[in-house]
């Protein structure tokens, strides 16, 4: 009987200490877990400082157009445009503190060199590249950006490339818009009705474009087109002129040319020997110092469509202006102005996308609508174009000489 008293304590001994032997188990892990915690907050700190420090790496946007060479001129202006927008968002202290880095290569209008270039600027890691508005480097990335997935936009060209890819977007006045506009005015506020079209053959392609556009324009607003010709075409432009008048049979209210600036100033010189007073009608490519230096009071009446005012002197044009001159001591044309307006979109969209992720960025860039930019306000379509209205400007005589205006209500 006391042996199995003495046993029975003995288990009972046992037990209690496996229940210690637990809970001081249980105990060690709370202490561990306890222990795991307080290092991890004590480390937070430092964890949180390297992402930090991770996401203020620069973002990087690419530029491609020619320094030097023939286009010089143009890309160095679209170069100006981006690094002025880039200096004056880091200033402000970029987007949610990234600051934007530009990365620029000169392609020197060349096809096999753009193609080096924009390989380079893949490699860099750009999320987007804008292009000058020149041959090569409007058309040669489209499908090197598109297989990259890095988001390309065209600043300035005339042509439209936004259905080339779901990465490719193009930032210009659209013609379409333009001569709308353009003629819209001439009816509506000037009582046009008849029409004669001039269109210059030294650049067939554009011009051609041109002319069809405002054609129809006139045919859209149900005014009439009496008479028409094309330049260069054999005929003198005397010649051409003169059968342009006889087929008019009477008035002309205006008369449309698609053409450059230099060809603009020997119509007028033509049609004001034969007697034609009507004013010209015409594209943005007759806002030039030259047309107005060249073609002087020949030049007043003259109306065109523009994507770019310098004179306005609305808030955001004029600070533009002032920042630009002071950067390059030239005034801005609409290259640096489209330029500028192409780097702030891209940034807003990646504000908006909350990321840098080009498929993102690429989405919010095509859901942009009535962003203010300095050549107006700017909503992207569906395909990659961006939709803004013109400037309908008109050559008034000034103290000095002749310039452009904004016509009544503009």
């Amino acid at each position: 009987m006391g042996n199995r008293i003495r046993d029975f304590n003995i288990q009972i001994i046992n037990f209690k200490f496996k229940i210690l032997s637990l809970e001081f188990r249980i105990s060690s892990n709370i202490a561990v877990c306890l222990l795991s915690v307080f290092i991890a907050y004590c480390l937070l700190p430092i964890a949180c400082h390297i992402s930090f420090a991770e996401e203020l790496k620069p973002v990087k946007i690419g530029v491609v157009g020619p320094e030097t060479g023939d286009d010089a001129e143009t890309g160095l202006m679209t170069l100006a445009g981006v690094e002025l927008a880039a200096k004056e968002l880091n200033d402000a202290g970029g987007i949610d503190g990234k600051k934007i880095e530009v990365v620029h290569y000169d392609n020197k209008s060349e096809s096999q060199l753009t193609q080096v270039v924009v390989q380079k600027l893949v490699k860099e890691d750009v999320i987007a590249i804008i292009a000058a508005p020149t041959g090569w480097s409007t058309f040669g990335p489209v499908w090197l950006a598109n297989a990259a997935k890095v988001i390309f936009m065209s600043a300035g060209s005339k042509r439209h490339i936004g259905r080339s890819g779901p990465f490719i977007f193009r930032n210009s006045l659209s013609d379409d818009i333009g001569t709308e506009r353009a003629i819209q005015y001439a009816v509506d506020k000037l009582k046009y009705n008849k029409f004669v079209i001039i269109t210059s053959m030294r650049d067939d392609e554009t011009s051609l474009q041109i002319g069809g556009l405002f054609r129809g324009a006139i045919i859209k607003k149900g005014a009439r087109i009496v008479s028409e010709t094309h330049l260069f075409m054999g005929a003198t432009m005397e010649e051409a002129i003169a059968q342009l008048k006889k087929d008019a049979k009477g008035a002309i209210d205006a008369v449309i040319f698609a053409g450059d600036d230099a060809a603009a100033v020997d119509v007028l010189q033509e049609l004001r020997r034969q007697g034609i007073k009507a004013p010209l009608i015409g594209g943005d490519i007759l806002f030039t110092d030259e047309f107005l230096k060249n073609g002087d009071e020949l030049t007043v009446g003259t109306i065109i469509y523009a994507g770019f005012f310098p004179a306005d002197n609305s808030p955001v044009v004029s600070r533009f202006v002032s920042e630009y001159k002071k950067r390059t001591g030239k005034e801005p044309g609409v290259y640096p102005a489209v330029a500028y307006d192409s780097f702030m979109l891209i940034a807003n969209a990646i504000k908006q996308a909350k990321s840098t992720e080009p498929v993102k960025v690429r989405d919010s860039l095509s859901k942009i609508k009535d962003f203010q930019g300095v050549t107006g306000k700017i909503t992207m379509d569906t395909n990659g174009e961006a939709m803004k209205q013109p400037y309908i400007l008109h050559v008034v005589k000034k103290e000095k000489g002749v310039g452009f205006e904004p016509v009544g209500g503009e």
